[in-house]
């Protein structure tokens, strides 16, 4: 198996022990293009932009719904845009017979 050629500045984070994965951590829309039709499996769980300065409740109690910054967005077109951009990245990246598995909500 040829593992595909980063950029230097992109390590893997995480190398199992018979060699069968890889993980790397980092901007998805760095990492993805540079693995055209070379990845087997995707699983994503993108944000899923509620960071809103809004309220829910967790055992019981009032907790914030924000997470950070990462998980703001302006708009629905900005989101939008986010998710064309990296699904289309995940597309370039996956082989003929890939598949891709992503969490979210609505």
């Amino acid at each position: 198996m040829t593992l595909p050629r980063f950029d230097k500045d992109l390590n893997p984070c995480s190398v199992n022990n018979d060699k069968l994965f890889t993980l790397y951590q980092g901007d998805c829309n760095k990492i993805l293009p540079q693995c055209e039709n070379s990845i087997d499996l995707i699983f994503a769980d993108p944000p899923y932009f509620l960071s809103n300065d809004g309220l829910s409740i967790q055992s019981g109690k009032i907790v914030s719904v924000n997470k950070g910054e990462w998980d703001k967005e302006a708009n629905i077109t900005d989101i939008d845009a986010f998710n064309m951009e990296w699904i289309s990245n995940a597309k370039t990246a996956l082989k003929s017979t890939g598949s891709i598995l992503i969490s979210g909500t609505y």
